[in-house]
């Protein structure tokens, strides 16, 4: 009897002793990991979108989490425990019968994509064996004016049209909300990204892999596109041009309702600038260049470098008679920073061209907010957001979020400061400086 409980009273205090070594005090040690730093907590929206991600079993069959292996590298970079500081539970899935989505706002940060790939996989990927949610959208006879189409390829459209439904924005919120932040150097996964430069060569498989991984569920295996939804390559005059230039800067920097060929295309092009080494860049457009028929010329990776550096500075200081009353020292300006923290918070509703939605969300090209000489209006809606307001004799319903809490100051100041510069715009620049007054005004 003594012997028997002595067998079992050890292996209790063993079990007990490997539970908290191997559980309790890596759980304890983990909840105090600090959050990546750039790594933003969920929106209500996202929230939302994050339960409808787990009751539709999306976690089956897509991962969130990047191994530091060559074969994850198309997903993003290692993943990092700070990333999952604000997802409790961890969605780190077991299997991949689709691709990691840890970073998938970054890879493919269209919603018309992701909303004409939920109802349709097959639309945008013909290889796809992900079944379509086709209860995630409504077909209606009629668009409602606050809605927005999803622009389904006419083989798969229904009688109506088609537009997300609540559960259905919602997740593709949170799909979008999947961005892995930058890490620093000295963290686990950091890779430093400086310009690769080189001669001028072509590694054709490279460019094959590196097209698949990043172009082709929008422009297609052979470079056909989605008819009226995403452009083809094939014989298309920018691919083919003499001149680069405008093929790297799409590459670099993205585009967003441009007329190709006579049509227009409203989804935007993500920016791979931040996304993708310069060799990377070149080896991709190397591909487009010298596929399904095109003939241009090919790229190197210092093609890449000068297109970087021979970008529109923007960076000047604000003449003295245009200094606003809250201005303090000459400001400067990177616009790289600027035009990233704007398609990251801002271009979703008011568009990569400032065009805004005609109805739902105003425009911002050629705003006279944005071109005052006095940026206080301008910097307050920033800081506390806007509802119910009236801009150009249009009133709109919906509600600009606050940015206060979740930017900094210099984040802010970025962010007008790309505004003010673009599309037309030229009203003078704002410092940090002149957030700090306003942050503490009531």
């Amino acid at each position: 009897m003594n012997r028997s409980l002595a067998i079992s009273g050890g292996s209790t205090l063993i079990y007990t002793g490997l539970a908290i070594l191997m559980g309790v005090l890596p759980g304890i040690w983990l909840s105090k990991v600090p959050p990546t730093p750039g790594l933003k907590p969920l929106t209500p929206l996202e929230a939302r979108g994050r339960d409808v991600y787990v009751s539709e079993g999306c976690f089956y069959c897509h991962t969130q989490q990047v191994r530091p292996l060559s074969g994850d590298k198309p997903f993003g970079r290692p993943s990092a425990p700070g990333d999952y500081a604000y997802q409790t539970t961890e969605l780190l899935g077991s299997e991949r019968n689709g691709p990691d989505l840890s970073n998938i706002g970054t890879r493919q940060s269209s919603s018309i994509w992701q909303y004409i790939h939920l109802y349709q996989p097959r639309a945008v990927v013909p290889q796809s064996i992900m079944p379509a949610f086709p209860w995630l959208f409504r077909d209606v006879d009629k668009l409602p004016p606050e809605e927005k189409a999803v622009p389904l390829p006419p083989q798969f459209a229904p009688g109506g049209t088609v537009i997300p439904n609540d559960d259905g924005k919602a997740l593709v919120a949170y799909l979008l909300s999947l961005k892995q932040p930058a890490l620093v150097p000295t963290q686990p996964g950091a890779v430093p990204l400086g310009p690769s430069r080189g001669p001028l060569g072509f590694d054709a498989t490279k460019g094959a892999a590196l097209f698949a991984d990043n172009c082709a569920s929008c422009h297609g295996a052979e470079g056909k596109g989605v008819p009226g939804t995403f452009p083809p390559l094939a014989g298309d005059p920018v691919v083919n041009a003499a001149n680069p230039t405008a093929h790297i800067g799409a590459v670099l920097h993205g585009l967003s309702g441009n007329v190709i060929n006579g049509q227009k295309y409203e989804a935007p092009m993500p920016a791979f600038a931040d996304q993708l080494s310069d060799q990377q860049i070149a080896d991709i457009i190397d591909h487009e260049r010298s596929s399904w028929g095109n003939r241009g010329a090919l790229i190197s990776a210092a093609d890449v470098v000068a297109a970087r550096a021979n970008e529109p500075l923007q960076k000047r200081a604000t003449p003295a008679a245009q200094v606003s009353p809250v201005a303090t020292p000459a400001p400067t300006f990177d616009a790289a920073e600027g035009s990233k923290l704007f398609t990251d918070n801002c271009a979703v509703c008011h568009g990569a061209e400032g065009k805004g939605v005609p109805g739902a969300f105003p425009p911002l090209a050629g705003d006279q907010v944005v071109n005052a000489t006095d940026p206080a209006e301008h910097i307050t809606a920033m800081l506390r957001g806007l509802s119910g307001k009236a801009i150009n004799g249009q009133k709109y319903q919906v509600e600009m979020p606050p940015f206060a809490d979740r930017l900094t100051d210099q984040q802010i100041a970025d962010i007008i400061n790309h505004e003010r510069t673009s599309w037309g715009n030229h009203g003078p620049l704002v410092t940090p400086a002149d957030i700090t007054k306003l942050r503490a005004k009531k």
